[in-house]
């Protein structure tokens, strides 16, 4: 996904059928809905449980995941959930808790890479059961085949999105 924005020239959706774009409407609806009411749920518990964030999370899930040799500032923009207009700020502030480290690069000047600091990771290590335990609270609704045919839906979305952004 670019980041790029839909131009009016790139995408003229399809005419569709009043009922197939009323259903259309409404599935959207739906999944702006839950999406919404997903993330709150998940950054309440975050905040209750540990008086952080989704978005710190997302952050130190990313980190771990990529190891000692960290992240540069730009790849993990484009990986987190957080808009890339707040990273600069959330990295601040998780620096200045001592959840990250920041260096630059040593041979570009202009690149900083991020890792996780060892309190940082610590952290990562009791969030990670609890945010897996809470997804498994909040999607076990639906059994493992209906998660399944889910995650397949919405990667369809997902795809067809990636192709107009």
């Amino acid at each position: 996904m670019s980041g790029r924005g839909i131009q009016e020239s790139e995408f003229t959706p399809p005419q569709a059928p009043d009922a197939v774009s009323k259903r259309s409407l409404r599935a959207w609806l739906y999944l702006i809905k839950c999406s919404k009411e997903l993330d709150q749920a998940m950054s309440e518990r975050f905040r209750l449980y540990y008086q952080s964030s989704l978005s710190r999370f997302d952050v130190l899930a990313h980190l771990d995941l990529a190891g000692e040799q960290g992240l540069s500032t730009s790849v993990l923009a484009g990986k987190l959930l957080a808009s890339k207009g707040n990273i600069t700020r959330l990295l601040d502030r998780m620096e200045q808790d001592g959840l990250i480290i920041r260096h630059q690069h040593s041979h570009d000047k202009r690149v900083h890479h991020v890792c996780l600091s060892g309190k940082g990771a610590e952290l990562f290590s009791k969030m990670a059961p609890d945010h897996e335990r809470w997804a498994y609270e909040i999607l076990s609704v639906l059994d493992s085949r209906e998660q399944s045919e889910l995650v397949r839906l919405l990667k369809t979305v997902r795809s067809r999105l990636e192709g107009v952004l």
